[in-house]
Formats: C-alpha cells, structure tokens, sequence
C-alpha cells in the first residue's frame, strides 16, 4: 500500500511537471534554460520542489513518448509515440511540431475546456476567499490550460453591487478575514462575543453594542455574509442574524469562562432545542421566525417584466406557479413562509417578513399579494 502512495505522488508530479512544459510550449516555447526557469517558477507557486535539466529532460523524453497521464494515455504505446511532437529549432529552441497533437489533461474534451475559464471569470468575483484563490491559481495546472484559453474568462462580465468602502481598500478583505474566523468558531462550538451596530443605525461608530453569541451558520445573501447565531443574552435566547460588516472592526473575541478556558456551546443541541432545521425550512433569506410565529401560504401575483423575471428564479423551496396567464401576461405563485405574529408593531405584511418585503419592493406595482392566509 505504501509503495503504491508513493508510486501515485510521483504519477501526480510528473503529470504537474510535463503538463507545465505543454504551457511553456503553448505559449510559443524557448531554450532548455528558459523552460527550466518558467517550469520552477510554477512549480514553486504550487508549494512543490524545483527540478534540474536531467530530470526536464526526462520530462520530456516521457512527453514525446506520451507516457504520462493524459486523455489518450490507453491507446498502445507505438500510437502514443506518435501523438506529441516537439522540434529543436536553430539556437535550441524548443517548439510544438505543426503537426503535433496537443495532450489533454484530466479527460477534458474541446468544448469542456472553455468551461474552464468559464467558471474561473464566474470564481473571480469571490477571489478574495483564501480557497477561491488557491483554485484559480491551480486550474490552469491541473488542466493545461494556455494562457490565451484562459484569457476567454475576460469574456464574462458579472455585473451588480460590489462590496467595498470608500475609507478602506481592504474593506472586503477584512470582512473575509472576519468570516473565516467566524467559521473557526462554529466548527470548534466556540462561543463568540463582538460589538455590534444595527443596519437601522446610520453612524456605525457610536451606537455598537456587545453581544454574546453561540454561531451557528455564516449565509451568503444579497451580496451579504450574515451571521446565524443564539443570542447568549438571559434575557433573549433568541436565534438572530447578524451582518458580518458591521462587526465593529472586524474584531471577533472567543467568549472565556472564570477559568479563562474557551466557553463551548453544544451545537446540536441548540439545533434540537430550537428546531432550528425546521425554521430555516420557512424562513426566506437571513430572517429566522421565532419557532411559535404561524406558517402561511402566501399567493402573489406578477406581471410583464416581473413575470418573467420569477418564472426562472426560485427564492424559497416551497415556491410554486399555481397559474400562468398568457393573455394578461401574469404569473402567480405561492410560497410557505413563517410571518411575525400580528400585533400592534407588526400589522402589514412586508412588517412581518423582511426579506419577502425586500422581494416585493424589487418589482413595485408590478407584483401584488393576493392572499396569505395560516396553514
């Protein structure tokens, strides 16, 4: 079994090292010396060792013999001989013969390999997540992808709002870092405290307050990270949402006890004890319902350009078009959520549930509730 790990390791070294030589080649070739130093420098940013001119050149003895792991790696060996060509020029340059085949690593086929740069411009717009990074910086290698295929992801233009501030470049950065540790404490059940500024307060500075939170659950929401979590607080034991951005300073402390020894939370019990799979199944967005607020069916109806705008997109699980009016171009659907319960604060729907209040607001006079009645 050992001798097997190691015989794999170096079958993923070789792959990695000739499939560097294949990008060198691609982007036109050069001297010996010249495919050394581009393949170390890759190889280097990968985290691996740096290799000298006898072992390139066995690189590239097993190139020209296509015996290495690549798409075409089962047709016999005379066949596989006869696949990459590489020709030594004047002044030992190093070039792809014209009639040379191209290896294709990791099963790719033409159209799959454009789907690469597809998903690298979609990865692009969350490259400041640590592994978001390391799998841009690698895809290229793992599937020999050349520069000028890569250069398609420029083809793609996510546009929408874009997470910053204007006082601080880092700002998106700082908020990742933020969220990172969050996840650390979630995943040790480590209790965390912070200050806090509400979204409803302008000033983020002068009104923050302490909380003490059990974390549960980082969403991503509306170009949003939000924290889930049971407010510690005696007086609320509530599970509440929390906008990492306006953690003050970005600063997260673990909670300690009189023993100053981390204070742990049990994390599936919190779950059980608050139903808290059950709420997120009728809760919309980051909003989490009290586990005694009603359940509704709730029928909106949408016309013209909101029709067709809700036709392709499910916000909630339980969304379902219940009629489809062609002639009035209209669509209804219907939706289970969990309102607030009515009182005196909270009469109006868009009162009772935030994020659908956000929804309808999008479509204006063109998106009106019918009905909402309890289940």
């Amino acid at each position: 079994m050992i001798n097997f790990e190691i015989s794999m390791i170096k079958v993923d070294l070789l792959t990695k090292r000739i499939g560097l030589i294949c990008q060198f080649l691609n982007a036109g070739g050069g001297t010996l010396e010249e495919m050394r130093e581009y393949v170390n420098e890759n190889l280097v940013d990968l985290g691996l060792k740096e290799i000298g001119t006898r072992t390139l050149q066995t690189c590239l003895e097993k190139l020209r013999k296509g015996d290495f792991e690549h798409s075409e790696k089962g047709k016999p060996k005379k066949e596989r001989a006869r696949l990459f060509k590489i020709d030594v020029i004047e002044n030992y340059i190093y070039k792809w013969n014209k009639n040379s085949s191209y290896p294709k690593f990791g099963d790719l086929d033409e159209d799959e390999r454009f789907t690469l740069p597809f998903l690298a411009g979609i990865l692009k717009q969350y490259e400041s997540i640590p592994a978001v990074q390391k799998i841009l910086l690698q895809l290229p290698h793992i599937f020999n992808i050349s520069e000028s295929e890569m250069e398609s992801k420029n083809a793609i233009y996510h546009s929408g709002p874009q997470f910053f501030d204007n006082t601080d470049p880092r700002f998106h950065e700082k908020t990742m870092d933020c969220v990172i540790k969050i996840l650390s404490c979630i995943h040790h059940s480590q209790c965390i405290e912070f200050h806090y500024t509400s979204t409803r307060n302008f000033e983020e500075k002068e009104k923050s307050y302490l909380v003490s939170l059990s974390p549960l659950q980082i969403r991503f929401y509306e170009n949003y990270y939000y924290l889930i979590g049971l407010d510690n607080d005696n007086d609320s034991n509530k599970i509440r949402p929390y906008r990492v951005d306006q953690i003050q300073r970005h600063k997260i402390d673990i909670s300690l006890d009189e023993n100053d020894n981390a204070r742990i939370f049990d994390r599936r019990e919190i779950e059980k004890e608050h139903n808290f799979k059950s709420r997120l199944k009728y809760a919309m967005g980051i909003w989490i319902n009290d586990h005694e607020d009603p359940l509704y069916e709730i029928k909106i109806k949408f016309i013209e350009f909101a029709a067709t705008y809700i036709k392709r997109l499910k916000f909630h699980p339980s969304q379902k078009i219940i009629d489809e009016n062609k002639k009035e171009k209209s669509i209804t659907i219907s939706l289970k959520l969990k309102l607030r319960k009515e009182s005196d604060e909270y009469t109006k729907l868009e009162e009772r549930q935030y994020d659908l209040a956000f929804l309808l607001g999008r479509f204006r006079e063109y998106a009106q509730v019918i009905s909402f009645k309890p289940i």
